[in-house]
This record gives structure tokens, C-alpha cells and sequence, in this order.
């Protein structure tokens, strides 16, 4: 094997490893690119601890010692963070156990490297070491001097939290430089024999570490930026550099105990190392590791190819038995900034499409409805790239989107492509429309800016300082509760826009997501402490709207103080989010402010609603709110009994929604939900196709009754509670 073979080999071991997660589902990223870290990891680490074993040369051990501890406390860290991650859904907290075993790794090899470079014959220049330490101390300030802008160090937790945040690029900018000059210093050496056995592991090596090193600055200059939408990059270079690694080891193993005499004589050895049986064991262990990854990946692109893509092409189906199947679409937050309720409406939805079949089969109905996907990933131009695939596979009504933006990106093209849209939870006055084509089976904002108001009013608040998502859903909620509040004769002070950054974390990132909101913490605690000297804190609200954002929002509020002084209110979106209880910091800083938000009120006890909550908790390994879900099933009910009328009262072929008024269906819709009676209770729609009946509850956080070291939702009956079936 020549270098050049090697290097061609890692090349296409990263291509196959890191095609794991470049062509997986947005909602699938994070669970592979857990898979393939653990896995490259425990590779590279094996590989140590068998060369560390076998290895003859003594003078080399110390050095491997130090590798085979640095790489099993890197797997031991992806561990850690996959628990977090995959198995137990939530934020590692910061530091966490996971900040140590890395950081730890990182002094371990960077002493490796200085033992390498100790033993360097030739070494670099003084001019081209200076050279490097300054590059990289002018990239270490900068980080610094970013850091230190965002982070609040007046606490013991932002103290430690800012301590870790800039370790982190302290050792990678320690390692960065070891690994440059040593690879400096290698090409001085002549030795041949070294150059085969030594010089290229170790090239391989030093060059994986500089890939970690800028996949980890990656995290920090991306996010700093607010590119977030691009750190899946950064878990690419991750895992690359454990497969550099590996490879280097590999050519180790193979050449440790050959000279190089001549070409030929190299080339011999090589083929007799072969048939070593221990040599074919590595080999084949490798071979197996690198199988797994592409069985895993097969599965992949099966499991989880586009479903709409495989649907037929035909609008109605009708098979040899005479059912007639219909497609319906559900356009649902599967990814992104409301992933956690956009994923329970699918599984909600899911439900409410086999209850519905087999209610049909149950009547000897000929019509069965068949549900195709379509994730919004709580974007809006990813919300009109599913409509339009929706569209061409001939779905004609969709269920959704779930959120208002995503509706606002899609409703005109719904307009102009005859198609209806039913959402469950869309709440923007800004889409109440008369004529369109959009029914929401929940009422407007106006209606929960109204309890808002009233409920902080009673509650003695005169003064709100509102911290908003910037996008329809927020501008708009906030926009009504500042009219209502201020008829009432309050004040509404300018607060705090952000503009919500996208996709998913990863936990070795929440150092970096827990500091961006700082900017925004520090200019809300200054607008509030400014308030506080001419108005009793007593008397003073903080209203905040947002999606999963809310959860480290809370924990970074706990680094202000002066925001643990008032209390907070809440939206719909932020209402019974289960991310919230389950993380100890956010949930504590909850309670202690008496975080209150609004949520549209539903039946929670009802037989079905308990049906649709085991399905949640089976599918999603755990509690999830209801409210949203319960109002999606009715949803797709209405829909469902308004498409059988449809086919029961009209004869057509299989393009059957071409064969259907668009209007007339809207007006079927309109009297089906009027007469439905589901969980949510009765669906009266006025003008705009928003539902009418606006009763809400007031959910907070609370210590649990059974177990005082966990929190739990808790609702009180007050404001305008009635039973909803009333």
C-alpha cells in the first residue's frame, strides 16, 4: 500500500461515514451524526489500544499511552452526549460531565503532541513558530473578545459557563499550533524508514486534529453569526477526524514491523502482512465497521425517503375491491423551532387517520384516506417547497401548516392552486381572511391577547416589557395584547425583538446556544431595571413569546438577576412544553417567576385524548402536550367526514378532486365541523373560518406532588373556563 492509497482510503471512509448525515432527514441529523461520532470514535480508540499493545518500540509508548487516554475519553464524551441527546431528549447542562472528559482529552494530546515535538530532530525556525503563534493568537482574541461580549460573568454559573466556553478554543488554538509546527518539522526529517512508519501516522494524525480544531471554532464563528443554519457541517469535521486518525494507525500497524530496504521488497512485506492472521482480524474489523455504517445507510435512505415521492400518481386510487382511496396532506413543524409540537400533530394526525379507516370499514364504506407528509421544518420557504410537492402528487387539502409563518409563506399559492387548508394551530390575526382558502379549528390571537391582558391586569401588573420571535405569529400576538393592555390603561414598554435562530443544537454546542441569547437577556434586564426605579417591580410583567426557544431563554435568564424580580407571562406556543420541566435549570426559573401562559382548553380527559397521549409518549419516549394534537385529530376527522360525503353523493373517476368544486367542498367542510362534536367540543367558524369558541387555561410550572425534585404543568381553572362540551 503507497501513501497515496491510504490517504484515497480515508477519503472514501469519511465520504461513506459523513453521507450518514448529509442524507438524512432534517429531524434524523442529530441521531446520526450521534451514531457516526460514537462509532468513528471507538474505532480510532480501539485501534490506539491495539497499537499501544503491540507496540515494540519503547521509546514510543509513553506517547501512545497519552493517545489511547485522549481518544477513550473523547468516545466517553460522545457517549455522554448522545444519552443526552438521543436517549433522554434534553440540553446537557454546561459545564456537564461530557465538558469534562473532552477537556481532559484535549490536555492529554496536546502533552502527546509536545512529547512528539521534543523529539524532533529538525525544528521549525523561531521565524515560523512566531509566525503561527501569532495567526492564532489574533483568532484566539477574537473568539475571546466574542465570547466575553455575550456572556454575563457577574453569576458563579455564567462564570463557569464563560470558563468553558473559552477553553475550548484556548486548547484548540494549543493544539492547532503543536500539530502545524510538528507538521512543519517532519518534512526536515530524512530518515526513509521513519518517513514509512512514523511520519505518515503521524501526518494523519496531526491533520485530523487540525479538522477538529475547525470543526469546533466552526461552532463558535457559526453560531456567533447566527449561521446556524449550517452547523451540521461542523459534525462532519467531527467525525472526519477519527477516521484520519484511524487511517494513520492502520498504516502504523501494517508498517510497524517492516523496513524499506527497496520498492519491491516493501511491497512483499505488505502482501505477506496480509496474511497475518491478526492483520486480516484488524482489517476485517474495519471492513465490518465501515459495512455497518452502509447497511445503516441503505436502511436510511429507505426508511426515510421522501413519502410523498413514493404516493401514486393517481389523485383517487381505486383497487380491485372497489376502495377508493384519497389523499390528504399534512404540512407539520417535524424540524426546526417548533419541532416539539409540530411532531405530536403528525403522531396525533397518524392516529386520526387509522380511526378513521377503520371507522369506514366498520360501515362498509368505499373510501379510505391516505395521508402524505410534508415537513414546514418551521421555515417558510421550506414550508412552500412542501405545499408544491403536495400539490403534484394531487392532494387537494392539507391539514396545516401548524404554524402562522409557515401558513403566511403558503396561503397565496393555496389561493391561486385551488387548494384548502385546514390548521389546528395556527393563531395570527394577520391570516383571518374572509373567502380564502383557510380554516383554522382554533381561534384567533385576538382572543388569547385578550385573556393575556386580563389575566395580567387582575394579577396587579400595570407595566409589560414584551421579548418576542420576530415573525407574524409573535409580531401579531403582541401587537393585540399591546392594544388591549394599554385600553385597560396600562403600558406596554418597547421590548426586545429577536429574530429566532433555527434548526437543532447539539449538546457539545450549548455552551455557545446558551451565551447568544445574552445580547438579548442583557438589553431586556437593562430596559426592566430601568423601569424599576420609578415603578414597583410588583407592578411590572415581562411577556414573552417564543417556540422550543423558550427553554434556553429560561436557563440563561437565570444568569440576570434583576429578571428574577418580576413576573412572566407566556403564549400558546410555549404552554405545556415539555423540554421546560424536564431541564432543572429552565424549569426552576419558571417556577420562580410564575411563568403563566394561555392555551386553547380541550377536553384532556377524555378516553381519546388518553389514547392519543400513550401514542405521543410511545413514539416520542415521553410526554408531550396535548392541547395542539387533540385539535389536529379533530381536524383531520372533519376533513375525513367531509370527503365522504363527497363520495358518497357523487359518481366520478380517479381524478377525483378534479371532478370537485373547490367551494363547494369549502362550504361542506364549513357544515361538517358546525356539526362535529369531537374531543375539543363543538367547531363553529366564523367569517374567516376561525374557530369562534375561545375559552382558555392558564398553565405554569410546579414541583410535583410525588417527587418535590422534578416539575410538572399545572393548569388553574380561572378566567373564562367553562367545559368546552357545554
Amino acid at each position: 500500500m503507497r501513501p497515496r492509497d491510504l490517504y484515497i482510503s480515508i477519503i472514501l471512509a469519511i465520504a461513506i461515514g459523513d453521507s450518514l448525515i448529509i442524507f438524512s432527514e432534517q429531524e434524523d441529523k442529530l441521531f446520526f451524526a450521534n451514531l457516526v461520532l460514537n462509532i468513528n470514535s471507538s474505532v480510532a480508540a480501539s485501534l490506539a489500544i491495539f497499537v499501544t499493545i503491540k507496540e515494540k518500540d519503547k521509546s514510543n509508548l509513553k506517547a501512545n499511552i497519552f493517545l489511547v487516554i485522549g481518544l477513550v475519553l473523547w468516545f466517553a464524551a460522545n457517549l455522554v452526549w448522545a444519552y443526552y441527546e438521543v436517549i433522554e431528549h434534553l440540553m446537557a447542562p454546561v459545564p456537564s460531565l461530557a465538558d469534562v472528559l473532552l477537556l481532559s482529552a484535549y490536555s492529554i494530546l496536546i502533552v502527546r503532541l509536545y512529547i512528539e515535538y521534543k523529539s524532533l530532530r529538525k525544528k521549525p525556525t523561531k521565524k515560523f513558530t512566531g509566525a503561527i503563534a501569532g495567526i492564532i493568537a489574533v483568532f484566539l482574541a477574537y473568539i475571546f473578545s466574542l465570547t466575553l461580549d455575550f456572556s454575563v460573568v457577574s453569576t458563579l454559573r455564567g462564570q463557569l459557563m464563560f470558563a468553558v466556553t473559552i477553553v475550548y478554543p484556548a486548547f484548540n488554538s494549543v493544539l492547532s499550533f503543536m500539530a502545524i509546527i510538528i507538521l512543519y518539522g517532519l518534512r526536515k526529517e530524512k530518515e526513509i524508514e521513519k518517513d514509512l512508519k512514523h511520519d505518515i501516522a503521524w501526518t494523519c494524525e496531526l491533520i485530523g486534529f487540525l479538522v477538529i480544531v475547525l470543526g469546533d471554532s466552526w461552532f463558535a464563528i457559526i453560531v456567533l453569526t447566527e449561521f446556524v443554519e449550517q452547523l451540521w457541517i461542523s459534525a462532519l469535521l467531527l467525525s472526519a477526524h477519527y477516521i484520519m486518525i484511524a487511517g494513520g494507525l492502520l498504516w502504523y500497524i501494517r508498517l510497524a514491523n517492516n523496513s524499506y530496504p527497496n520498492q519491491i521488497s516493501f511491497f512483499h512485506r505488505i502482501k505477506n502482512s496480509f496474511q497475518r492472521k491478526k492483520k486480516t482480524t484488524i482489517t476485517g474489523s474495519v471492513l465490518v465497521a465501515i459495512l455497518i455504517i452502509f447497511i445503516t445507510e441503505s436502511t436510511l435512505f429507505i426508511s426515510n425517503h421522501d413519502n410523498i415521492s413514493r404516493e401514486p400518481n393517481s389523485i383517487l386510487e381505486v383497487n380491485s375491491h372497489g376502495i377508493k382511496e384519497v389523499p390528504v396532506g399534512l404540512i407539520s413543524s417535524l424540524t426546526g423551532a417548533w419541532s416539539s409540537g409540530g411532531k405530536s400533530i403528525r403522531i396525533a394526525v397518524e392516529k386520526a387517520e387509522t380511526d378513521v379507516n377503520e371507522y369506514f370499514e366498520n360501515k362498509n364504506s368505499s373510501l379510505r384516506i391516505r395521508l402524505l407528509v410534508g415537513d414546514s421544518k418551521t421555515d417558510p420557504i421550506e414550508s412552500m417547497r412542501a405545499i408544491e410537492k403536495l400539490d403534484n402528487a394531487g392532494v387537494k387539502i392539507i391539514i396545516g401548516p401548524a404554524t402562522s409563518a409557515a401558513v403566511m409563506a403558503v396561503k397565496d399559492y393555496a389561493n391561486q392552486h385551488g387548494i384548502i387548508l385546514v390548521s389546528p394551530s395556527s393563531t395570527s390575526p394577520e391570516l383571518s381572511i374572509a373567502n380564502d382558502n383557510l380554516f383554522r379549528f382554533v381561534p384567533d390571537d385576538k382572543n388569547q391577547a385578550d385573556f393575556i391582558s386580563n389575566k395580567m391586569w387582575d394579577d396587579g401588573i400595570r407595566v409589560v416589557i414584551p421579548i418576542w420571535r420576530s415573525d407574524t405569529f409573535g409580531n401579531e400576538l403582541v401587537k393585540e395584547m399591546k392594544r388591549n393592555f394599554e385600553q385597560k390603561g396600562g403600558l406596554v414598554m418597547d421590548g426586545v425583538e429577536y429574530h429566532a435562530h433555527t434548526g437543532e443544537f447539539s449538546s457539545s454546542l450549548h455552551r455557545i446556544n446558551f451565551i447568544m441569547w445574552n445580547q438579548y437577556l442583557k438589553k431586556l434586564s437593562l430596559i426592566l431595571e430601568n423601569a424599576t426605579h420609578t415603578i414597583d417591580p410588583g407592578h411590572i410583567g415581562i411577556y414573552l413569546v417564543s417556540f422550543d426557544e423558550v427553554t434556553p431563554i429560561l436557563i440563561q435568564s437565570n444568569e440576570h438577576q434583576v429578571l428574577q424580580q418580576v413576573k412572566w407571562y407566556g403564549s400558546d406556543a410555549s404552554a405545556q412544553n415539555m423540554q421546560i420541566i424536564r431541564n432543572h435549570d429552565a424549569a426552576h426559573f419558571a417556577e420562580m417567576i410564575n411563568f403563566s401562559n394561555p392555551l386553547f382548553q380541550v377536553n384532556l380527559t377524555n378516553s381519546k385524548a388518553e389514547l392519543i397521549e400513550k401514542e405521543i409518549e410511545k413514539k416520542l419516549h415521553g410526554a408531550s402536550a396535548l392541547t395542539y394534537p387533540i385539535l389536529a385529530y379533530d381536524t383531520f376527522w372533519v376533513t375525513a367526514l367531509s370527503l365522504e360525503k363527497i363520495v358518497d353523493n357523487k359518481t366520478f373517476d380517479n381524478n377525483f378532486y378534479a371532478d370537485v368544486d373547490i367551494e363547494s367542498l369549502k362550504k361542506i367542510l364549513n357544515a361538517t365541523a358546525a356539526e362535529y362534536s369531537g374531543i375539543s367540543g363543538k367547531i363553529t367558524l366564523n367569517a374567516a373560518g376561525d374557530r369562534t369558541n375561545a375559552n382558555y387555561d392558564v398553565w405554569s410550572v410546579a414541583k410535583s406532588d410525588d417527587d418535590h425534585e422534578n416539575y410538572v404543568w399545572k393548569h388553574d381553572k380561572e378566567g373564562n373556563y367553562s367545559d368546552p362540551h357545554d
